[in-house]
């Protein structure tokens, strides 16, 4: 029996489709010179109106002329410069915020300054670039258990907490970026926090 059949491709918004006869090549680019402007900016100047911007699409093609010459003719190469989703602190958007709760294990010889610098250190060390793919989904309980990790015998203890009133206990447990996007913590020693519990949260 003939089989009649239809065959549409439909592109998300964030692909382009090339009429032609052709692979479509998606090459994501961390830009070093973006990743670098866009870490210092965070560290001091924090400002929105002067957040560093993703070079385009077309700085990206003459940076990267040099890869053109060695594609099939029948290829077409579509550059996207990779963009950071920030977590957690104020430079992220408001459904994005949160704060860190942390129980600390009873008897620890540790000041809660030097928990929190080393609760710090292990959330920015999770979100090292070498440890993420483009578009890769962030679950809360895989942060939690390196966090335990990082720190045995000194916390018992971690969950993140919404800002945003309208948001619930569990919102910021599993959050995933664009495709282009890697995640970057926000986060400072005043977000977070030592308790005694957890009961009360």
């Amino acid at each position: 029996k003939q089989l009649t059949f239809i065959w549409r491709r439909i592109s998300t918004r964030n692909f382009r489709i090339d009429p032609s006869l052709s692979n479509i090549i998606d090459v994501f680019v961390l830009n070093q010179n973006y990743d670098t402007k866009y870490r210092e900016w965070i560290a001091d100047n924090r400002q929105v109106t002067s957040q560093p911007s993703p070079p385009t699409e077309s700085v990206l093609e003459t940076q990267f002329a040099s890869i053109e010459s060695k594609k099939a003719i029948s290829d077409s190469i579509v550059y996207r410069a990779a963009e950071y989703k920030v977590l957690f602190g104020e430079l992220a958007d408001v459904e994005l915020q949160g704060r860190f709760k942390i129980v600390k294990v009873s008897g620890t010889t540790l000041t809660n300054n030097e928990i929190k610098s080393k609760v710090l250190v292990a959330i920015n060390t999770f979100f090292e670039i070498d440890n993420w793919d483009f578009g890769e989904t962030f679950y809360f309980t895989e942060l939690a258990a390196f966090v335990h990790q990082q720190l045995p015998g000194i916390i018992s203890s971690i969950i993140i907490t919404p800002i945003e009133s309208n948001s619930v206990f569990g919102d910021l447990f599993q959050i995933t970026p664009e495709s282009n996007e890697l995640f970057i913590p926000d986060v400072t020693l005043q977000d977070i926090d030592i308790v005694d519990s957890l009961n009360a949260l």
